[in-house]
C-alpha cells in the first residue's frame, strides 16, 4: 500500500472515530439538559449564603448586571462586594444600587492590592475570611455577568444532601457588536459549554459557583488560594482530590457581554490556556490534542483530495471522507445549541447567528482554538485586568507590573460601608 494511502486510512479512521464521538457526547449533552429544563426547585430550602462578587473597573453593562444580584430572587443573602479601593469606578455603581435596594444586605469590603497573587484571588481571599458563622452556603459571580433573578436558588438548590459540594455554571458570550471577533468568541466559549454535563469531571467556573461552607474550609480554602492567580481552577483540584464532585447546573448559565477586536481575542484566548497549562494541566493537554487532532484531519484530508484531484489520484475518499466529518461534527453543534437553547436569555436572532458559527463553521472554531493553545505553550507571562503576572508556579504569582503607577494603598477588610437588611 503507498504511503499516502496509508495516511488517508488513517486520517479517516481517526476523523470519523473522533466525530461519531463527539455526536453520541451531544446525545447526552441534550439528555442532561432536556432533564434539567424540567427540574422543579426544592420548595422551602433557603440556607444562608454569602455571595461574593469581585470587582474592578466598569465592565460593559456592569451596573445591569449588579442590579441583578440586588433583584435575586433569594430571601437569605448578603451581597459581599470585593474591590480594591475606594478609587475604584466600581464603587460608585456599588453605592448607587445600596441606595435603591435599601432592603437587601449588603457590604462593601475595600480589600486592598494583590503583592503575589491574582487581585481577584487576593479580593476573594480577603473577602471569605469575613464571612459569619451563620452563613452556610458561599457563591461567587462575576461583575461582568448578569444572572437571571433565578439563579442562586437554582446553584444553592444542587448542593441540598451529600451528592455533590459544589455547583457551577457557566457562560454564554453576548457579542456587542455583530462582529466576526465576537460571534467567534462565544462560539469558542460554546464548545467549553458542550463538554459540561453529568459526568464527574466538571471543572469549577470562577463566574458562577457556589460550595458549602463546611466543604470550603475543609478542603483548605482560603488559604489554598494563597500565591494563585487561578481561583476557580484551584478550587477543582482541590474538591476533585478529596474525592467530591462538582455537579454542572444549565440553569446557571449567565450572560457576559462580548465586545473584542482580534488583537483581544488573541490575547484573552492565550491568557485563558496559559492560566489552564499552569493549574490544570492534564485538561490543557486533553484540549490540544483534541484540537491537533481535529485539525490534523481536516488540514490533512484536505489537502490529500487536492493533491489527488490535480495529479489523478483517488481524490474521492479523502473527500468523502471530510464530508462526513464536516456534517458528522455540524450535527454534532446543532444539537449542542438545541440543548442550550432555553436556558440562554437572549434573542432568538443573537442566538442564531451564534449558533450557525458553531455549526456551519466548526473547522474555523478548531482552527482558533488550536492556534491559541499553541501561542499558550510557550511563556508564562500574561496580562488580566491591566497588570501583567508571571506564573512561577500555581502557588506562586509574580506581579510584574502594573498598567497605572497610582498603586491604592492596602485598606482594612471592613473599611467601607456594611448594611444589614
Amino acid at each position: 500500500m503507498e504511503p499516502l494511502l496509508m495516511v488517508c486510512l488513517v486520517l479517516s479512521a481517526a476523523g470519523l472515530g473522533q466525530s461519531a464521538l463527539l455526536l453520541l457526547h451531544a446525545w447526552e449533552h441534550r439528555r442532561y439538559h432536556r432533564s434539567r429544563l424540567v427540574a422543579e426547585l426544592k420548595p422551602g430550602i433557603s440556607p444562608r449564603v454569602s455571595l461574593f462578587i469581585p470587582c474592578k473597573g466598569v465592565d460593559v453593562g456592569m451596573e445591569a448586571n449588579l442590579r441583578a444580584l440586588f433583584e435575586q430572587r433569594y430571601r437569605t443573602v448578603e451581597l459581599c462586594f470585593l474591590i480594591e479601593s475606594d478609587r475604584d469606578p466600581a464603587t460608585d455603581v456599588v453605592r448607587r444600587l445600596e441606595t435603591q435596594f435599601p432592603h437587601v444586605a449588603c457590604r462593601l469590603i475595600f480589600t486592598g492590592s494583590a503583592d503575589d497573587c491574582g487581585q481577584k484571588v487576593h479580593n476573594l481571599m480577603r473577602g471569605t475570611a469575613t464571612i459569619s458563622p451563620e452563613t452556610q452556603v458561599l457563591a461567587f459571580v462575576d461583575s461582568d455577568a448578569r444572572p437571571h433573578p433565578h439563579w442562586l436558588a437554582r446553584l444553592v438548590d444542587r448542593l441540598q444532601g451529600d451528592k455533590f459540594a459544589v455547583a457551577t455554571g457557566y457562560r454564554w458570550y453576548v457579542p456587542v457588536r455583530p462582529t466576526l471577533a465576537n460571534r467567534l468568541l462565544s462560539a469558542i466559549n460554546n464548545t467549553i459549554v458542550g463538554v459540561m454535563g453529568p459526568h464527574g469531571y466538571n471543572l469549577v467556573w470562577g463566574g458562577a459557583w457556589a460550595i458549602r461552607a463546611d466543604v470550603f474550609h475543609r478542603i483548605g480554602l482560603p488559604a489554598a488560594w494563597r500565591g494563585s492567580l487561578s481561583d476557580d481552577l484551584v478550587v477543582s483540584r482541590l474538591v476533585h482530590e478529596a474525592g467530591l464532585k462538582v455537579v454542572y447546573e444549565p440553569h446557571c448559565l449567565v450572560r457576559s457581554s462580548a465586545d473584542f477586536t482580534w488583537s483581544t481575542l488573541a490575547e484573552f484566548l492565550r491568557r485563558q490556556y496559559v492560566v489552564a497549562r499552569v493549574y490544570a494541566p492534564i485538561w490543557w493537554r486533553f484540549a490540544a490534542l483534541s484540537a491537533g487532532a481535529t485539525n490534523l484531519v481536516v488540514c490533512g484530508l484536505a489537502g490529500l483530495a487536492v493533491w489527488w484531484a490535480s495529479t489523478g489520484g483517488q481524490w474521492t475518499i479523502p473527500a468523502l471522507t471530510l464530508l462526513a466529518c464536516y456534517l458528522m461534527n455540524a450535527g454534532r453543534a446543532a444539537v449542542a445549541a438545541r440543548a442550550v437553547r432555553p436556558f440562554v436569555d437572549v434573542t432568538d436572532g443573537k442566538y442564531q447567528r451564534v449558533a450557525r458559527i458553531n455549526i456551519w463553521g466548526w473547522p474555523l472554531v478548531s482552527l482558533v482554538v488550536g492556534l491559541g493553545l499553541a501561542a499558550s505553550a510557550f511563556g508564562r507571562t500574561l496580562v488580566w485586568r491591566g497588570i501583567r503576572y508571571r506564573l512561577e508556579s500555581p502557588s506562586c504569582t509574580t506581579i510584574l507590573n502594573r498598567t497605572s503607577d497610582d498603586r491604592p494603598p492596602l485598606a482594612p477588610v471592613n473599611a467601607a460601608s456594611t448594611r444589614a437588611a
